[in-house]
């Protein structure tokens, strides 16, 4: 299982709150543990997203193992509420380019709020960022 871009703030997004907002984003399908690898390199060098965190979160170790060691997900922090478009944007780029050769399913968390997809829907980059903007409260 790999996470995508969720957001784990218990309130709306708001721009004058000055707390960060923390998306992660969860992807299963082929590989996800090579998929989100991938996906954060794709994230970090966007220029558009300088100064916006992607951390992976490693998997809970099984009672048989001394760490978990695979990650599971990815937690972008996000200090400007304005450089969610732009991530979203990102996430979309990517999973189109995804998309077109491994099947992929995208699920994006903010708080309690999420967006799951996959299959063709992944297929259309602003598709995909216009979705999370305006399902997980961003203005499109």
């Amino acid at each position: 299982m790999i996470v995508l871009v969720g957001y784990r703030v218990g309130m709306p997004i708001s721009r004058d709150s000055g707390d960060p907002i923390h998306v992660e984003i969860i992807l299963e399908g082929d590989d996800s543990d090579g998929a989100l690898t991938e996906l954060r390199k794709w994230l970090r060098s966007d220029e558009d997203l300088i100064g916006v965190r992607v951390d992976p979160v490693g998997a809970a170790a099984r009672p048989d193992q001394m760490s978990g060691g695979l990650v599971e997900a990815l937690v972008a922090t996000v200090t400007d509420p304005g450089l969610l478009a732009a991530l979203f944007a990102g996430v979309g780029g990517w999973a189109a380019a995804r998309a077109s050769t491994r099947r992929t399913r995208i699920r994006v968390k903010i708080g309690d709020r999420e967006v799951e997809m996959e299959g063709p829907a992944l297929r259309d980059p602003e598709g995909v960022a216009r979705r999370l903007r305006t399902e997980l409260g961003e203005a499109p």
